[in-house]
């Protein structure tokens, strides 16, 4: 694999190339660099900010697993990669084969949907000593509605990330509808909500709820009440799954 290397000090460009090449190799190499024209093309690379927060992640992540940030990174990154069927990235911005900001943002979303469908409330250490401070990973994550949504799947509470007391919250007033007996999970918004974040929803405002958690309800779909209705027995009253189960299933 070639890599190429600015010496901006000599005003030089070095192309670092396998030490195997043969000879001719090397020389036709040359002559079609000679003769070949020069394009810069800037590459949406990842962040600095999205490298430190993929990093910090998976360091929390495996200190509560059990593993390196290292080896979550390895066991995390082979799945993701498998799952989109892409090639190996690299998390350094500096790197040949860095992620895109776009793959980038997708493999944190990743990381966070993970740790959440797989039990794991994660909470943010960052600074040292006085300035140390906790943050929630609903304050980083790429889509805030694919983490409520990842919650609701998981039985988690949106808000702090406890799986405990956690409870089906209808983020519109069921009223609209007529009533719980006929919410079929279609016609309002919902989220998950352990009891205590439950109880102050319904203790505040809405809009001030939204302001201080920055959450809102997602619509569902019929496939995703389907997974829901298991989740929360006692909910989707109104809900006919016969209407929607694909044939032969």
């Amino acid at each position: 694999m070639h890599e190429l290397v600015t010496d901006t000090d000599n005003n030089i460009c070095i192309l670092k190339v396998s030490d195997n090449l043969k000879p001719e190799q090397l020389n036709r190499l040359k002559k079609f660099l000679q003769n070949c024209n020069w394009i810069i093309k800037p590459v949406p690379t990842l962040s600095l900010e999205q490298m430190k927060l993929a990093h910090i992640l998976l360091k929390e992540l495996g200190e509560l697993i059990g593993y390196t940030g290292q080896e979550m990174r390895v066991l995390l990154q082979n799945e993701f990669c498998k799952l989109r069927e892409i090639e190996y990235f690299s998390l350094s911005p500096n790197k040949t084969n860095a992620a895109s900001k776009e793959i980038a943002t997708d493999f944190i979303t990743y990381i966070i949907e993970w740790a959440i469908l797989n039990n794991y409330n994660l909470i943010l250490h960052e600074g040292y000593g006085e300035r140390r401070t906790l943050r929630s990973v609903r304050d980083v994550v790429p889509d805030i509605r694919r983490h409520v949504l990842a919650c609701l799947l998981a039985k988690a509470c949106a808000v702090c990330g406890t799986y405990h007391n956690v409870e089906l919250h209808h983020y519109d007033s069921v009223n609209s509808i007529g009533g719980y007996e006929h919410c079929d999970g279609l016609k309002t918004r919902f989220m998950s909500l352990c009891r205590e974040h439950h109880s102050l929803y319904h203790s505040i405002e809405q809009k001030e709820f939204e302001s201080k958690f920055h959450l809102e309800g997602v619509w569902l779909n019929p496939n995703l009440v389907i997974k829901l209705k298991e989740k929360y027995p006692n909910h989707f009253q109104a809900f006919d799954e016969k209407k929607y189960k694909v044939e032969g299933q």
